[in-house]
């Protein structure tokens, strides 16, 4: 059995930047996919024509909680290189007065990104926040904690909204994160902006599926997150690659129920994955990750690595969700049935 190669990851997930404690499993039904894909789960809502505005999120437990923005922010203060993409994206690069913890997730963004006023490279402190007077803090999940940010209420007691996201107690899905993207319209008053780039991502997600359908096989796809020569298993709570994966037409390959957990040489041997797609944090040679993988000794009877089927995913878009999200989704399509989708021969 494959469980008996798999170990528990015991102790913290910084090793690969991972924020998350849930093991709740997001569903897979294709019909709840088609149905996010047509119309987007209402997230957040308005009163009145602007603002204010109330925005559901979550705290770093989990809970539910509202924000209300009386009117649209002027000085943000961001934490996290997944959110500056956002302000960036959506036009309010100039409204950023502070940001914290840079993740270098190698995206197009990353010279706008260097241009912001930086308070630390690092998880900031509710001080060096404060000191900034900030209409508003949008930030990672991780980052509400005591050594950093403190509690959503502390900042709450003080007149100051939070919006958070990329939150993996909540787990991590294609729909969670277009549900942020919706919040960050809603939030600065770009709706427009943001309707369009949902529309667009929903409906190049839709075609890859229609096109899906005329797959004749189901290839078995291993997700692998690799950091310091140690090999990971992802479950679908905690990525979004997943999705990519079977909404291509192939099958995400689960070894545990246990969460996020070290995975053995010996696990990914049993496993023998048609095709194998891998991803490093903050590690932006995608040929050194590759080919690292195929001249593995141990390897080389796995099926993937014998044809030479292994993809390296920008992590970003795989693991968290980024503004690029649609782009990986392709290129994964691409990777499990090329004939269906890149005119070449599988």
């Amino acid at each position: 059995m494959l469980k008996k190669y798999v170990t528990l990851f015991i102790g913290g997930i910084l090793i690969l930047g991972f924020v998350g404690c849930s093991q709740s499993m997001k569903s897979k039904d294709s019909q709840e996919q088609s149905s996010m894909v047509q119309k987007q789960e209402i997230h957040s809502f308005k009163r009145g024509d602007d603002y204010p505005v109330e925005i559901k999120i979550y705290t770093k437990e989990g809970k539910e909680v509202i924000q209300t923005i009386e009117k649209e922010p002027q000085k943000v203060v961001v934490v996290g290189s997944a959110v500056a993409e956002l302000m960036i994206e959506f036009g309010q690069k100039e409204k950023v007065i502070g940001l914290g913890y840079i993740d270098k997730s190698f995206s197009k963004y990353d010279d706008q990104i260097a241009e912001l006023p930086l308070i630390t490279e690092l998880l900031p402190s509710k001080e060096s926040v404060l000191a900034l007077q900030p209409d508003i803090i949008y930030s990672i999940s991780s980052a509400f904690r005591e050594d950093s940010l403190g509690d959503i209420s502390f900042w709450n007691d003080r007149g100051i909204p939070v919006i958070s996201a990329v939150n993996f107690t909540v787990g991590r899905s294609i729909d969670e994160y277009f549900k942020e993207i919706n919040n960050f319209g809603l939030t600065f008053n770009v709706t427009d902006r943001t309707d369009a780039y949902l529309k667009e991502q929903n409906s190049r997600i839709a075609e890859i599926k229609k096109i899906a359908e005329g797959a004749e096989e189901t290839p078995k796809v291993l997700f692998i997150g690799s950091a310091r020569d140690t090999y990971y298993y992802y479950p679908p709570s905690w990525c979004m690659i997943d999705e990519m994966i079977e909404g291509a037409g192939g099958e995400y390959m689960k070894l545990s129920k246990d969460g996020y957990i070290e995975m053995s040489i010996e696990a990914i041997i049993e496993a023998n994955p048609e095709k194998i797609i891998i991803t490093e944090f903050q590690q932006p040679d995608s040929e050194a990750i590759k080919n690292k993988l195929l001249s593995n000794e141990r390897l080389q009877n796995v099926n993937a690595i014998k044809t030479g089927n292994v993809m390296v995913a920008e992590y970003t878009s795989a693991i968290n969700g980024g503004i690029e999200l649609v782009n990986l989704y392709e290129d994964v399509a691409e990777f499990i049935h090329p004939k269906l989708f890149g005119g070449k021969e599988e």
